[in-house]
């Protein structure tokens, strides 16, 4: 399997190999001792907990027809300004993952914070 990196700072294949095995499973995410790998289909990306600067959960939601649909997004602030949106099956997996980077790195910020604009 191979892994794509999300942030700047990549890591050799063999060591993203052994983390991933061992790391805990919440949905699409687990969590490693120091990288957050999130799998979507085939695909395994992952990024390390030091380039993460905030994150928090986005809900989208819209109708099909008489159904209401609520997608969740776990969001991922980089430092390098970039902004990275992740699709979660379960709201509770995502607020697991939340809880779980809280606990791994302290400086990571947990939450959206609303951008206030002077009119």
């Amino acid at each position: 399997m191979k892994f794509i990196c999300l942030g700047g700072q990549q890591a050799k294949q063999e060591i993203l190999q052994q983390e991933y095995k061992t790391a805990p499973r919440l949905g699409e995410v687990r969590l490693g001792d120091s990288h957050l790998f999130y799998r979507y289909f085939i695909k395994i990306r992952y990024v390390s907990y030091v380039e993460v600067r905030r994150a928090y959960l986005r809900e989208e939601s819209g109708e099909s027809g008489e159904f209401l649909l609520r997608e969740f997004y776990l969001m991922l602030d980089m430092q390098n300004g970039r902004l990275h949106k992740l699709r979660m099956e379960r709201e509770v997996n995502a607020r697991a993952v939340l809880s779980c980077l809280k606990e791994k790195d302290a400086a990571i910020a947990i939450g959206f914070e609303k951008q206030h604009t002077i009119p």
